[in-house]
């Protein structure tokens, strides 16, 4: 799916988005990220500084959700996907020279790719929960 202006603009502005995974038998976790960047149309990247039980439920299901909103405005969206975690080669050396240029001496652990397949709006009213 291509991800609309206005959701990449959202996405951009925000300092922190809210990174929804599960393990095989579906006991969910979620966690802040601030390493992020959309790569392309369709597709995002997380960096892994930190990421226990995250890449754990990667490894297992690569079912994800990312989640974000401007309390301002109250405009919100969630994007689901598939996710692939990437240690090496040349995604995880996308996500390096990413934040790389962002802190020259960060090493990533690893890098995630996230291929969107549906956007959702989640900004209250009537059109909560709406597809895109």
């Amino acid at each position: 799916m291509i991800i609309p202006n206005e959701v990449k603009n959202l996405f951009d502005k925000q300092s922190l988005v809210a990174f929804g995974t599960a393990d095989k038998q579906g006991n969910p976790n979620v966690v802040p990220i601030f390493w992020k960047e959309i790569i392309d149309g369709e597709r995002i990247l997380l960096i892994d500084n930190f990421m226990k039980m995250t890449k754990k439920n990667l490894l297992e299901n690569g079912n994800v959700c990312l989640a974000f909103w401007d309390s301002k405005t109250n405009e919100a969206y969630k994007i689901e996907g598939e996710a692939v975690y990437y240690a090496q080669g040349s995604i995880y050396e996308q996500g390096k020279k990413f934040i790389q240029s962002k802190k020259p001496a960060a090493i990533p652990k690893g890098v995630v790719e996230i291929k969107v397949k549906e956007i959702y709006t989640i900004k209250p009213g009537s059109d909560a929960g709406k597809r895109l």
